[in-house]
């Protein structure tokens, strides 16, 4: 009795070796997507492929992606989390392969923190003076490809997480946190820094005392602007690039034609100060 059990297990062996194929897939390639991405899933090289998914969490069976008989799977984050295999044929023999499971990075939206001297209005805008500050911060994740905007027009030189804010407009940002440098988040509203009006707070739209009558021309430009001040005294020019850095300064009176050629194009800031009051204008180089 002991040499017929013997000998059924044997044959059971056998029967369980012939059944499968001399070989093992195996699903190899992008397992995990950045946002917006698409990767590629590939395996070893046999006569035929079907390509099979079976949805994260579900306890079904994995099912065949209709058309995907190829070597290799396109894969896309907005179809992930997912678990996907492949059944491959040799000689008439179809083995499927492990499951792996192709996950998608997920982000926070991007914020920024601000600091300085201002005060907050009604609506959120930063309410600021002539001579105030405001620092604005991407924060983490976001750490690669920083462009800073003052409404539509890309602030020149404005690459890094720290915005120095000197004057009134729409600012925001666009970046990508280090693990997906290929994607780009957008801030999802405009930070608005304008003028105050309050007693003893000097701006544009200040005390009409202090303010310096001037005039800029032509203003956007491409090689130069007239400054033409109505004041004897001697005026002071100051023309800061967007993250604050000064890129020309000289003194002249009555007017002066300031040579921008050498310079990037984007947004500046220029300033005119004089004992007649303070005059400040953006200015766009083309």
């Amino acid at each position: 009795m002991k040499s017929t059990l013997l000998l059924l297990a044997a044959a059971g062996v056998a029967a369980i070796s012939q059944a499968q194929c001399p070989f093992d897939p195996a699903v190899t390639g992008d397992l995990l997507l950045c946002p917006e991405s698409t990767g590629t899933l590939t395996t070893q090289s046999y006569d035929a492929y079907q390509w099979l998914s079976r949805p994260f969490g579900s306890g079904g069976t994995a099912q065949p992606i209709p058309g995907a008989t190829g070597q290799a799977l396109d894969v896309d984050a907005v179809s992930t989390p997912v678990y996907i295999s492949v059944a491959a044929t040799v000689d008439g023999c179809t083995e499927t392969s492990p499951e792996v499971l192709v996950d998608g990075l997920a982000f926070l939206p991007l914020v920024v923190a601000s600091s300085g001297e201002f005060d907050i209005g009604n609506n959120g805008e930063l309410i600021i003076c002539q001579g105030d500050s405001v620092w604005l911060v991407a924060q983490l994740p976001y750490t690669t490809n920083f462009q800073w905007y003052d409404d539509q027009q890309p602030l020149n030189g404005a690459n890094d997480d720290t915005l120095l804010v000197t004057a009134p407009g729409n600012y925001w940002l666009t970046a990508s946190p280090g693990e997906c440098p290929g994607w780009t988040a957008s801030l999802g509203l405009q930070i608005s820094v304008v003028w105050g009006n309050s007693p003893g707070c000097v701006t544009a739209i200040g005390d009409p005392g202090m303010r310096l009558p001037a005039e800029v021309f032509p203003n956007p430009a491409a090689n130069w602007f007239r400054i033409e001040v109505a004041d004897a005294a001697p005026v002071s020019l100051t023309l800061n690039d967007a993250s604050g850095r000064v890129m020309q300064e000289y003194e002249f009176s009555g007017q002066t034609i300031l040579n921008v050629q050498q310079l990037p194009r984007g947004v500046y800031m220029l300033w005119l100060r004089s004992a007649g009051g303070v005059f400040m204008q953006k200015v766009v180089l083309e």
